[in-house]
């Protein structure tokens, strides 16, 4: 019990958000907490325990086995799904439930129990409310699920459209372009259609306020776990823990349209990779180095498939980090490693056939050194470039054009602020040990993938977001072997904690003080984090040279993992509002109450299977003309069915065109022209023969016309049914 007590806190913070939010009950939450906890953690540890051990306490195996658990209910849910049994999905877990009840009992319990301090539990629970509170105050309120919202961010309406194909079939169809085969990254959205199939939530709940949450505390758990199976040091992993948590402290304060990475809500994809990944990770480690059970390369590559597949930066790490140690073994022992050589193989060809087959989402990316830096809302200003992602050469137009003071700044800024957490680890270079060059090998290739991919969409930036655990795992390591030297750790961290505060302060000051220009503004910043810089390597120098203390590895880790995260707490509570509105309200994704209405009476009065011949692929409304943004997701992710054509911006066929005619992909003509017209057609100027040439090729049943977006013919009337019309739009039946 008194192990157990501090997980009160983060479950009454998600409540207190709940009741906050208002718009979720209990029953939803209890019976979704059922579901993880029966469904998923509860199988997943069991098979955990039974092809490798148990880790010696029930947290860390809670988390590793939730991804294993997921990993056994996606392969459940493909089964099930294919075969048209999706209501039945449950059988799936019950079947390793009652399995190990009635020949596995020695698994319900840990055999060797080697429990963590309760300073380690404590940290995590406090880490956990902190995401808790972070994701339900600060992320969720700023997102209402449909109609109570003014606007809605795009990608949760896509990834609620797929969420709802995944309930439909396997493989899943773009469900905007009926009959087309969807390639993207979607064993995220699996997993959440698998939690639909199982729980008959509505696919908007679980993806705008249940699915999340837990895989919030599974990050935190196996994080922790990796840090501390690589530094053999408990304080460890509830540094990792902490390091996650922090950045996500302004929310508590403050409203912002996501999570601070490298977890997020708008990218289930990212979260649910990343910690597949990091579980992979913890096994692989197990396997390659300590001798552990071949019967754990039973769940390890299964699980490394599910990562790759729901995001295509975890294959490249994970290959990164097992050829970097292999390289390492060759160098220092002259004998090949086959072992870690198979290793490598068996990644490369997971991660080749979730390429082929699910990856998606890819295309239009191009090489480009610095072209991250795009993404800064300061870059144009600072340097003069306009040009978009994936444009120029293979050096950053900025800096080719000879703007290195502007690129600069921005890159050191990007450095000490943005993206500290991702190269604190850095510090295990030189360490005789393959594990550390194991967390190199990822470090490395998140990097890598950072600095030179130029993606349409800056999803570049995913690369050192999937890093982070391994960078935090290699920073905590390399503090602890500081502090281990130091003697005196506490001190230490005092020292660091304050100097954060100060060092934060000065930069919230920077960004306060009024400048002529944007330029000169970045500039001031600039020099302040030059001055950061400058004293905290003047007080390492006269710590070592002049005290001849250890510790100053412990001291910049600290100082590094800690300053952003104070400085966006500080920005928040000083200058006000991050996003200036209470919900998400941009103008471009506005969604009209007639809209949502129709949209939601479209999905409670059709069949899960039925397809809709639209005209709302592009937003804002009333604005279908080329070069209209194409992410309208309404009909295909708030009534959640497909649709003859909607929002094609984020299929591989738009993104592939990229920068074409000057305009970014989502702004790009639809690659199927023929759909489009077809529904214009149907709309403006109906006949019996389109109508029913679009059953017969499409098997369209319905038609959901918007006013605003084009003229609908009165013909229509007399060629289908009217079912429904609110405001200005009007909602026809076709017939069977």
């Amino acid at each position: 019990m008194k192990r157990s007590a501090p997980w009160l806190l983060p479950i009454l913070v998600a409540v207190g958000g709940f009741v906050s939010l208002g718009d979720v009950g209990p029953g939803p939450l209890v019976k979704y907490a059922a579901y993880f906890g029966l469904a998923i953690a509860l199988p997943g540890t069991l098979l955990l325990r039974a092809a490798w051990r148990s880790t010696g306490n029930w947290a860390e195996d809670l988390g590793l086995g939730s991804v294993v658990g997921a990993t056994w209910q996606l392969i459940g849910w493909a089964i099930f799904t294919a075969f048209g049994w999706q209501r039945s999905l449950i059988v799936w877990p019950a079947l390793v439930l009652i399995g190990f009840a009635i020949f596995g009992r020695k698994h319900w319990r840990i055999a060797d129990p080697k429990p963590l301090p309760v300073a380690w539990t404590w940290g995590l629970a406090v880490s956990a409310a902190v995401m808790m509170g972070a994701i339900t105050f600060g992320v969720m309120a700023y997102h209402p699920m449909p109609p109570n919202g003014e606007a809605y961010y795009p990608d949760l309406l896509y990834h609620l459209s797929m969420v709802n194909e995944l309930t439909r079939t396997v493989p899943p169809e773009i469900p905007q372009v009926v009959g087309e085969r969807l390639e993207y990254h979607w064993f995220a959205n699996a997993d959440m259609a698998a939690a639909v199939d199982v729980t008959r939530l509505t696919p908007m709940v679980v993806l705008f306020r249940l699915w999340v949450l837990p895989w919030l505390v599974v990050s935190l758990l196996v994080c922790a776990t990796l840090a501390r199976t690589v530094s053999r040091t408990w304080w460890t992993g509830v540094l990792a823990a902490l390091a996650l948590a922090a950045p996500q402290l302004f929310l508590l304060i403050d409203t912002s349209v996501n999570l601070a990475p490298p977890v997020s809500l708008l990218s289930p994809s990212q979260t649910f990779g990343m910690v597949a990944g990091v579980a992979v990770a913890v096994f692989l480690i197990e396997l390659l180095f300590k001798g552990g059970s071949r019967w754990l390369w039973l769940i390890t590559v299964p699980v490394a498939i599910v990562g790759g597949g729901s995001k295509p930066t975890v294959s490249p790490l994970l290959v990164a980090a097992v050829g970097l140690a292999a390289l390492y073994l060759l160098v220092t022992t002259r004998r090949l490693p086959w072992r870690l050589i198979g290793t490598t193989v068996v990644l490369l060809a997971a991660g080749a056939v979730t390429f082929l087959t699910v990856a998606g989402s890819t295309s239009g990316s191009r090489l480009q050194f610095l072209a991250v830096l795009k993404s800064l809302p300061v870059y144009t200003a600072a340097t003069g470039d306009t040009t978009q992602p994936g444009d120029g050469g293979l050096i950053l137009p900025a800096l080719a054009h000879g703007e290195v003071i502007g690129t600069l700044s921005l890159l050191l800024g990007l450095l000490l602020t943005l993206q500290a957490m991702s190269w604190a680890g850095f510090g295990v270079i030189g360490r005789k040990d393959p594990v550390a060059w194991f967390l190199l090998g990822a470090m490395i290739a998140g990097w890598l993938g950072y600095l030179l991919i130029d993606h349409p969409s800056v999803s570049e930036s995913y690369f050192v977001y999937t890093a982070a655990p391994f960078s935090l795992a290699g920073a905590g390591w390399f503090a602890a072997s500081s502090a281990r030297a130091a003697g005196r750790p506490i001190p230490i961290a005092i020292a660091a904690f304050v100097l954060s505060i100060f060092y934060a302060g000065l930069l919230v000051w920077a960004r306060g003080v009024p400048a002529a220009s944007t330029g000169r503004q970045l500039w001031l910043s600039t020099r302040m984090l030059l001055v950061v810089l400058g004293i905290t390597l003047v007080l390492l120098v006269v710590w070592r040279l002049f005290f001849r203390q250890a510790g100053g590895g412990m001291f910049v880790v600290l100082v590094l993992l800690s300053t952003a995260p104070i400085s966006s707490f500080l920005q928040s509570a000083v200058r006000g509002d991050t996003e200036k509105a209470p919900t998400y309200r941009a103008a471009r994704w506005w969604v009209y109450p007639d809209e949502a209405e129709a949209a939601l009476w479209l999905g409670h009065n059709s069949a899960p299977t039925d397809v809709v011949a639209t005209n709302t692929w592009c937003r804002p409304a009333g604005s279908t003309m080329a070069g209209c943004d194409a992410r309208g997701y309404l009909v295909s992710g708030i009534a959640g069915r497909r649709t003859l054509i909607e929002g094609w911006a984020y299929t591989n066929q738009a993104m592939a065109k990229q920068g074409n005619g000057g305009r970014r992909y989502t702004e790009q003509p639809s690659p199927w022209p023929d759909r489009v017209a077809l529904t214009n057609q149907a709309l403006t100027a109906p006949t019996a023969a389109v109508l029913q040439r679009m059953r017969d090729e499409y098997d369209v049943r319905w038609l959901y016309a918007d006013l605003r977006n084009g003229p609908v013919s009165p013909a229509l009337d007399q060629l289908a049914v009217r079912r429904h019309s609110i405001g200005k739009v009007l909602i026809y039946d076709l017939g069977e």
